[in-house]
């Protein structure tokens, strides 16, 4: 889900009834709001819409200061394109007056997700789906969803161009799991990666609800990359979006579209990786 999530977000056209300069601000809004508060390693900040804090009252609309997102897992990308589509679709004051109750609450924008698109996101929850059992997408719908809101890195939205907030706010993630892809691409021939699969679905169906994919990722990717790199360690997260994405069929597809991104938003990296990517 990463990999085609990200640029989902980047987003600046008028189409299908909706701005998608308005989608990509909306998306970025829950993400700023949940995953990229500033750190004392954030060299560069953007300032974006989103959900303000401050001592002794609620969180409230406003407009703050965000830095590299961090912790990009498959659902909270799943609520930025559910609220890109909320926000896209809304009356902003409505927003604003509650943003709580309106553009954070799950079921609205899950339901502004399929009302805009056509289709429904995958149901989610602590234990849904159960940790042994590998969610499924669709390949002709990522494409579908990608080519319908894909942006050049000039145009703009939220106050700033789409590769203004590239840079400060999903370079740092996008970097690491093109490099990690390749990491892995080169290690795990065909074969190699097939076996790696095989054993993947093999521990989930054996060990049931008590399957933990971190862990089993973390393991398999300290196993079978290269030892010397100091990448392999950190890869499990990437192994297991190009297993669970191979064992569906939307690997191609995928791999497709982040050379798209990171040959528009980070021509330096596309030519250091080059066909390996």
């Amino acid at each position: 889900m990463l990999a085609v999530a990200l640029p989902f977000l980047m987003a600046a056209s008028d189409k299908g009834g909706f701005s998608s300069a308005d989608y990509a601000e909306g998306s970025l809004a829950l993400l700023v709001s949940k995953r990229c508060e500033m750190s004392r390693r954030d060299t560069k900040s953007i300032e974006w819409p989103a959900l303000v804090y401050g001592p002794g009252r609620p969180p409230a609309w406003g407009r703050k200061p965000a830095g590299a997102c961090r912790g990009l897992d498959t659902w909270v990308l799943q609520e930025a394109l559910a609220a890109g589509a909320f926000y896209a679709t809304t009356d902003r004051q409505v927003i604003e007056a509650d943003p709580n109750t309106t553009m954070f609450d799950d079921a609205k924008s899950s339901a502004a997700f399929k009302k805009v698109f056509g289709w429904e996101l995958p149901e989610r929850g602590d234990y849904v789906p159960p940790p042994n059992v590998f969610l499924k997408f669709d390949a002709k719908k990522v494409s579908a969803l990608f080519d319908r809101i894909y942006v050049k890195p000039t145009d703009k939205m939220g106050g700033a161009t789409a590769q203004e907030a590239y840079d400060v706010l999903l370079k740092d993630a996008v970097t690491r799991f093109a490099r990690e892809v390749v990491l892995i691409k080169e290690s795990l021939p065909k074969a190699q990666l097939a076996k790696q699969l095989k054993a993947y679905q093999a521990a989930a169906k054996q060990q049931g609800g008590k399957f933990s994919g971190t862990a089993y990722l973390r393991e398999a990717a300290a196993g079978a990359l290269p030892k010397d790199n100091e990448r392999s360690p950190r890869a499990g997260k990437a192994l297991g979006v190009i297993l669970r994405r191979t064992a569906d069929g939307t690997w191609p597809v995928i791999n497709k579209l982040l050379k798209k991104v990171v040959t528009d938003y980070d021509p330096t990296l596309a030519e250091e990786l080059g066909k390996k990517l």
